[in-house]
């Protein structure tokens, strides 16, 4: 834990940058308002929803563990007829608190920025160590190092369930870029704020 007391400033300096150009990226720049598409005949949808009672949380249909205990030609009939008809997941919301998801997201920023500033801190002590130097790492290669493990935090993590659960190649996209441009943020704050 040596290191939070040596990086503390880059990590929530770092953790601040990400999360201001997160809401930036949502709120002005506007690249992710294609992401979605919009429900046919809405208001019905929303009406359906509200009608059944549905309350908050994420909701797979069809509900695919009713093929646990079927026959190996029951499931594959499941299957065949799952594949023609509507699949997907519906995610309804509770109320909206924009500012306890604001703070839950500085929140993660910060343990990813802590996780970044560990992973750099023994990663340049080992190589301080093998060289003999107690020297101050210079500016690109702490970017370098430590941008790279920003961009695998922030692109990377979410791509499996991005995949399986089928987002737009443009909502795919999208996340990448803002993931790239966060990684290099983290990378240039740490560097720039690197203890001497």
């Amino acid at each position: 834990m040596d290191f939070l007391a040596h990086l503390w400033l880059p990590i929530v300096a770092s953790a601040v940058a990400v999360w201001i150009a997160s809401a930036l990226a949502w709120m002005l720049v506007g690249h992710h308002k294609g992401d979605w598409q919009e429900v046919p005949n809405e208001d019905s949808f929303i009406d359906t929803v509200e009608r059944m009672g549905i309350p908050p949380g994420s909701y797979g249909f069809p509900e695919f563990r009713k093929c646990e205990g079927l026959s190996a030609d029951e499931k594959k009939a499941k299957w065949e007829s799952m594949q023609k008809r509507p699949i997907g997941i519906l995610r309804v919301w509770g109320p909206i608190s924009m500012g306890r998801n604001m703070a839950k997201t500085f929140v993660v920023y910060l343990v990813a920025s802590v996780l970044i500033g560990y992973l750099g801190w023994h990663a340049f002590a080992v190589a301080a160590a093998e060289s003999g130097e107690a020297v101050r790492p210079d500016f690109l290669r702490i970017m370098q190092v430590l941008g790279t493990a920003g961009i695998l935090t922030h692109c990377f993590a979410g791509l499996p369930g991005d995949i399986w659960f089928q987002k737009s190649r443009r909502e795919i996209v999208t996340g990448l870029v803002d993931g790239v441009v966060f990684g290099l943020i983290t990378g240039a704050v740490f560097a720039w704020l690197w203890p001497a």
